[in-house]
């Protein structure tokens, strides 16, 4: 697992596909031919992108918190061969995985979202987060009724995706049986949970955990219980007299003692009254504590509602999908970068001239993944090899290549 996102440099290439072919086929003479066998080029990678979506699909059918019970799966095997296919798909689109204690304290995450969140793991099997498009940002925390600003410097994330997977009913013990039963409806025991977010600073990845429970701050343990204790005492002092008297009445009443005077049946009143009183405040003081924790909820909701964009099984439409555009981008820049070489070039120098390239043209700093871009192209032929080195076919040849892969890929006339 790494060790958080800092210093790291991040292979997500942020060019849209479109953007970058069309500057790519711009910047050479032979535009049209090199236009055409880049879209073909794509078409190709997006029909394999298809066919890995379909498998994800399948194993992730019977973890899905909707499925029927007669498709669910609910054994710890299930889960690993989904979350193994789910952390592939994820690498390929250029995530990687995080683990949020390296990249977040509780004070930091105090100071961004205002909360003070301790997570729970009670009912889960295992949780798991992976970022993308990790870049610097000054945010601006209010607090005090919005009269005190403060410019928090943190690292954004672009895209963080959290698998999350529960305990069957045969792992459930008592903790966990509790947990369950505080669960909104939709978490089952055995199912997987996916969720895709955007725009998330490293302290509040703690929001994000399926256990993140807000705690009540300092601050408002002392706004609630000050006024409790300063009130409650001396009512409490006050009213011990009047107890005994209480006592001493009910004694009476259930022929434990003589006979009742006039003016201590009236303490004893005034003493049930003053229990009432101090019964009251006490039930106020609580309502307090309950809407400030609803406040607190509100405010963890409002954090993870605004930057969720898919849950579960649309969670891997769009991962495959992202996982389609990294692998062609890839490809045409390493196509792109070995067709203007004027040499055969060796890994390392198509590595730097892609990074080059990428830092003139689009202003990006990106750590390319050279060994995936290679493996593709040189998969469908569009590169040659001379030893260590590599030379790209010219664009009309790699256009004849690319155009008879595609018309191998639906083959029916050969069965007949």
């Amino acid at each position: 697992m790494d060790e958080g996102t800092k210093g790291r440099r991040d292979g997500f290439i942020a060019a849209r596909k479109a953007q970058l072919a069309e500057t790519i086929a711009a910047d050479a003479a032979d535009g049209g031919a090199l236009r055409d066998m880049l879209r073909l080029l794509g078409a190709l990678l997006h029909h394999e992108a298809h066919e890995r979506l379909e498998a994800l699909r399948a194993l992730y059918d019977p973890l899905d918190p909707d499925a029927p019970p007669s498709t669910r799966d609910v054994s710890t095997a299930a889960f690993e061969r989904f979350e193994q296919a789910f952390a592939e798909t994820l690498e390929r689109a250029n995530f990687h995985e995080i683990d949020p204690d390296t990249v977040q304290t509780r004070r930091a995450t105090k100071q961004l979202t205002g909360l003070s969140i301790k997570p729970s793991n009670a009912g889960i099997r295992r949780v798991r987060f992976f970022a993308r498009g990790v870049q610097p940002q000054q945010i601006e925390h209010r607090s005090w009724l919005g009269l005190r600003r403060q410019v928090v410097q943190a690292e954004v994330m672009n895209d963080v995706v959290v698998l999350v997977g529960f305990k069957s009913a045969a792992e459930i013990g008592r903790d966990d049986a509790r947990a369950f039963a505080r669960m909104r409806r939709g978490v089952r025991p055995g199912a997987a949970l996916a969720k895709h977010f955007r725009s998330v600073a490293t302290a509040e990845l703690v929001t994000l955990h399926p256990g993140a429970k807000p705690s009540m701050r300092p601050r408002d343990q002392v706004f609630l219980a000050a006024p409790a204790v300063a009130t409650g005492v001396p009512v409490l002092l006050n009213l011990w007299p009047a107890i005994t008297v209480l006592f001493a009445v009910l004694a009476a009443y259930f022929g434990a003692q003589g006979v009742i005077e006039e003016n201590e049946l009236k303490r004893a009143l005034a003493a049930i009254s003053g229990l009432v009183a101090v019964g009251a405040f006490v039930m106020r003081q609580r309502l307090k504590y309950e809407a400030q924790t609803l406040r607190y909820q509100k405010q963890l909701a409002d954090t993870v509602y605004f930057r969720n964009l898919a849950n579960n099984a649309g969670v891997l439409d769009l991962l495959v999908g992202a996982g389609e555009d990294q692998d062609a981008k890839e490809a045409f820049l390493a196509y792109a970068v070995l067709r203007r070489a004027e040499h055969p070039l060796v890994k390392a120098e198509i590595d730097n001239a892609v990074e080059a390239y990428l830092k003139e043209r689009f202003d990006l700093d990106v750590d390319f993944e050279i060994h995936d871009a290679l493996g593709k192209i040189e998969r469908l032929g569009l590169v040659t090899r001379e030893g260590e080195a590599y030379r790209a076919l010219e664009p009309a040849d790699a256009l004849a290549k690319l155009d008879a892969a595609w018309d191998g890929v639906f083959n029916f006339s050969a069965r007949r």
